[in-house]
């Protein structure tokens, strides 16, 4: 008898074990942004977060007043791509999406926060789904690799004068919507003064440089 009861208990356990894991792992994207931990966001309660999607599943409003009493708009919301993009303040960007192979038993929660002041500039984090931080490799780019050396006259512009001014790099983040790339724009020249990005502007591309996830690296494309 009290063997039965051992294997039943064990049995039970077991069963709200998976019970628990397939739930995780069948959230939504609006159901992780919701239950995060606040102190990945903290412009946002909770209730706030459920609210702005709430407001928005009902046509009703895409922003509410956060808890420092300033507006927040929720910019995109892409549920069969899991991606969300909510304009925190006037000068703050949170980007969430799941990334990664798609298996849910291996699923990557990518997270980008940008701030613009002006120029904008990311940072970029990866969790798992229980929210434990990920190291997955990613070198965010450098400001001089939007630049073409080559096309620079040396008789009218000093090389290393455009390095100096390149070297504080600004580069924002963005995931792509319909796919698993990682997309980064220079937004140095929005830093400089208007002589000097007019100087530089022709030898600056603006093409975005995008990056793939190969196991835990994200490798330039």
């Amino acid at each position: 008898m009290k063997k039965q009861l051992l294997r039943k208990n064990n049995f039970l356990i077991i069963s709200c074990f998976l019970l628990i894991s397939q739930s995780l792992l069948s959230q939504s994207i609006e159901d992780r942004y919701v239950n995060m931990p606040d102190v990945l966001n903290p412009t946002l309660t909770k209730q706030n977060r459920l609210e702005l999607l709430e407001y928005h599943k009902a046509h009703q409003s895409d922003s509410i007043t956060n808890r420092f009493g300033n507006q927040t708009c929720l910019l995109s919301l892409d549920s069969l791509n899991e991606r969300i993009v909510v304009q925190n303040t006037p000068s703050s960007t949170f980007e969430m999406k799941m990334v990664g192979s798609g298996d849910n038993s291996s699923a990557i929660i990518g997270i980008i926060r940008t701030v613009c002041a002006p120029a904008c500039l990311s940072s970029v984090e990866f969790y798992d789904t229980a929210w434990n931080q990920i190291p997955i490799q990613f070198t965010m780019p450098k400001a001089m690799e939007w630049v073409d050396e080559k096309s620079i006259p040396a008789d009218k512009i000093d090389l290393q004068w455009v390095r100096n001014l390149m070297e504080v790099s600004f580069i924002s983040l963005s995931f792509s919507s319909d796919n698993q790339f990682l997309i980064a724009r220079n937004n140095t020249l929005d830093f400089l003064t208007e002589a000097d990005r007019k100087v530089l502007s022709p030898f600056v591309s603006d093409k975005p440089i995008r990056f793939k996830l190969q196991g835990q690296i994200w490798i330039h494309e």
